[in-house]
């Protein structure tokens, strides 16, 4: 060792004796809980409160000192660390998986198996990962264990206060209470543990409340979805321990395989009482199943309850899932396990035993219309120059209906496709084509950015041979796939990364966190509901090519079957071309045109200024029955000085409802606080807003204004 490392250690030495010698270590509060050190950046240090009382965590700090320095990075802790529970610190471009488990994310989580950490409330160090001052080498060791780099270690159970850094000579084992406070799983990636600690600290084992869910009474249920009839019942329960004033039982369905990864609240009883029965009702657009479970759930405290027995529900009049028109939708992304091997699946869905003219469908990744208005600046949210979309070629304008369509980086090809097969020549319902195929042609400008939704202009596309995946491209921490109609208008999409991202106009964001690594799959049941979607890691659940699993595998057959009866989606009746609206000095105009109707009766036109409560605004006759274009128009007189969110209601001559998802804004907010009082014609008679000839419009301001209509 050198005089100056000597130097430093004595420092480190005297700087540590100051602080034990002010601090109660014996009182210490919160502890570290779990070292992990695994490949990459997947790092991350857990702490874990040992009281019965959360703690602010304002004022905390984690300090991680690198390569037996003296001088540390501070990272400032944010938030609550919950009564008896952990508080995770991650380095923030870790992989998915851990991200969703951290409470805060910090580039300097960042130790590489010699580095040392304390953990400092402001006034006191209360707890120490390492032997601060000291270089190990490589890593700190401890007997019969391996060491601290590329490993995990957590605290054992028993152990309910920190911990002074350790005096004595510097060496590999200086890290003295590693090899009696500290378990090593003996694995970089082993995240099981993470979030959650064992621990025997006395606040800690206070016995828990339980919740035993007892007998379900009125199954099987019988529901009905187009007639809207709902099923009744009963669950009883019983729970030992203390439930607090106000708490509420919630009884919850699980979905038809017994998983509560969506659970359904079908009922609740405010009590506090160790035993009761709650009414509930299930829902008339409940599936089909035979495995569905009750739970009971309380707030205060919050605790889960057993599963009930398995019992079923018959769905006696299902509501099939609706397209807007026929066309594609995503059922598969990846983001490949390693470098750019990115692909999209896509399904031809519409009428079954019918075929779909695809032709100059595009192809894109985020256009803006996926990200929150204060990030339109481009790169932040995955917008990038360009899309793709399918040549005028013959075999793209009569595919079938089910059939599957994969493209791909052929830049750097994902190791689980199948085979090429940009034809279909084996007649098997796929198509699996490379992006520089002849079929795909490329443009290379910007679409407009603007709220709700991009547009698109016209725009020069290059033929094959084409370069670079680039306008496809999934940025990692943030990015959309979408499908848009040959005229631009949006017709599917998924999105997955931070908060700069939105679900986009179905509201269908996968997941929150980093995309590198991931993928995306379609279950079954409605594509533009984000229920019915699944991700994870690219590991295992690359399906390029067939079925995502059963239920999909199921679909897509379904899909494919020509009989009407069994196809799991209907198009539905009116194929709306555009919807928009301005304001104009006659009012909020919303104006709308459809392609097609099939038995159409009427359109109505809702308003909302929160976009939770609708009101009517006004309806109008449909055409009926056409395939040619027919316009539409309404004025809104009554509008609030404030954004205006407009949404188009259908109805068929059977009474069936449609709401399609496009949503219109027009922001009124700057117009002055004068309402309309009255509209006459020169009569002075009292008129509507689609009185046909001049009106005269009168303001609360005492102004009028000639319209004519």
């Amino acid at each position: 060792m050198t005089r100056s490392t000597l130097s430093t250690r004595f420092f480190a030495m005297l700087l540590a004796a100051v602080v034990i010698s002010i601090s109660n270590w014996g009182n210490s509060q919160i502890i570290i809980s779990e070292y992990l050190e695994g490949t990459s950046n997947n790092k991350c240090i857990e702490l874990f409160n040992t009281t019965a009382s959360d703690i602010n965590l304002t004022g905390y700090s984690l300090r991680r000192y690198s390569n037996g320095s003296t001088t540390a990075t501070s990272i400032s802790l944010t938030g609550t660390i919950p009564a008896c529970g952990t508080y995770v610190v991650c380095n923030s471009s870790s992989e998915a998986t851990l991200l969703a488990l951290a409470d805060q994310t910090n580039s300097s989580i960042n130790h590489n198996g010699d580095d040392a950490y304390d953990l400092f409330d402001g006034t006191t160090v209360l707890d120490v990962f390492g032997d601060i001052g000291c270089d190990p080498g490589s890593e700190w060791t401890a007997v019969g264990t391996n060491g601290t780099a590329n490993n995990s270690y957590i605290r054992n159970a028993s152990v309910c206060t920190g911990v002074p850094d350790p005096t004595g000579s510097c060496s590999t084992t200086s890290f003295t209470t590693l090899s009696t406070e500290w378990t090593s799983t003996n694995s970089s990636n082993d995240y099981s543990d993470l979030g959650s600690h064992t621990t025997s600290c006395a606040a800690c084992s206070t016995p828990t409340n339980t919740i035993t869910t007892g007998a379900v009474t009125g199954a099987p249920f019988d529901v009905e979805c187009n007639a809207g009839t709902d099923d009744t019942g009963s669950i009883a329960f019983t729970s030992t321990g203390t439930f607090t004033g106000g708490n509420v039982y919630t009884a919850q369905l699980s979905d038809g395989s017994g998983s509560f990864a969506n659970p359904v609240n079908i009922g609740t009883l405010t009590s506090t009482a160790n035993s009761g029965s709650i009414s509930i009702t299930i829902p008339s657009t409940t599936i089909s199943g035979t495995g569905y479970v009750i739970r009971i759930i309380s707030d205060s405290p919050s605790t889960i309850g057993t599963n009930s027995a398995a019992f079923a529900i018959n769905q006696n009049d299902a509501c099939l899932p609706g397209l807007p028109a026929a066309g594609l939708v995503i059922n598969e992304w990846s983001n490949g396990p390693s470098g750019n091997q990115e692909y999209y699946e896509f399904v031809v869905a519409g009428e079954c035993g019918e075929s779909v003219d695809i032709r100059e469908y595009i192809l894109d990744d985020n256009n803006a219309t996926f990200t929150n208005p204060a990030d339109y600046d481009g790169t932040a949210s995955g917008i990038a120059p360009g899309h793709f979309r399918f040549t005028n070629d013959a075999q793209w304008a009569a595919v079938p209906v089910g059939s599957v369509i994969v493209i791909y980086n052929a830049d750097d090809p994902n190791g689980d496709l199948p085979a090429d097969d940009p034809t279909d020549a084996d007649n098997d319902s796929l198509y699996v084509v490379p992006h520089t195929s002849t079929l795909f042609e490329r443009c290379t400008t910007m679409p407009v950015s603007s709220s709700p939704d991009s547009t698109y202009t016209p725009c020069t596309y290059a033929t094959a041979p084409l370069t670079g995946w680039n306008p496809l491209s999934l940025r990692n921490t943030g990015d959309a796939i979408q499908v848009r109609v040959p005229n631009g208008d949006y017709y599917h999409g998924v999105s997955y990364g931070g908060s700069e991202m939105t679900g986009g106009p179905d509201n269908l964001k996968l997941f929150t966190g980093s995309g590198s690594g991931m993928a995306g799959w379609f279950n079954d049941g409605d594509p533009f509901d984000v229920a019915n979607w699944s991700s994870g890691t690219t590991a295992g659940n690359q399906t390029p090519g067939t079925g995502n699993n059963a239920a999909n595998t199921a679909w897509l057959l379904l899909m494919r079957d020509t009989a009407a009866a069994t196809c799991p989606v209907t198009v539905l009746p009116v194929e709306i071309g555009a919807f928009k609206g301005v304001n104009a000095p006659e009012g909020n105009v919303l104006y709308w045109y459809t392609v097609s109707e099939r038995d159409a009766d009427y359109f109505m036109i809702e308003r909302s200024t929160d976009g939770k409560k609708w009101v009517e605004v006004g309806s109008i006759d449909a055409v009926g029955n056409s395939n040619e274009i027919n316009e539409y128009q309404m004025i809104d007189v009554t509008f609030a000085n404030d954004m205006n969110y407009y949404r188009l209601v259908q109805f068929d001559n059977d009474g069936t409802k449609t709401k399609y998802t496009k949503i219109v804004s027009i922001d009124n907010r700057l117009i002055p606080d004068v309402e309309l009082v009255g509209i006459y014609n020169l009569l002075g008679q009292k008129v509507d807003a689609n009185f046909k000839g001049v009106q005269i419009r009168l303001y609360s301001d005492g102004t009028t204004q000639r319209v004519y209509k």
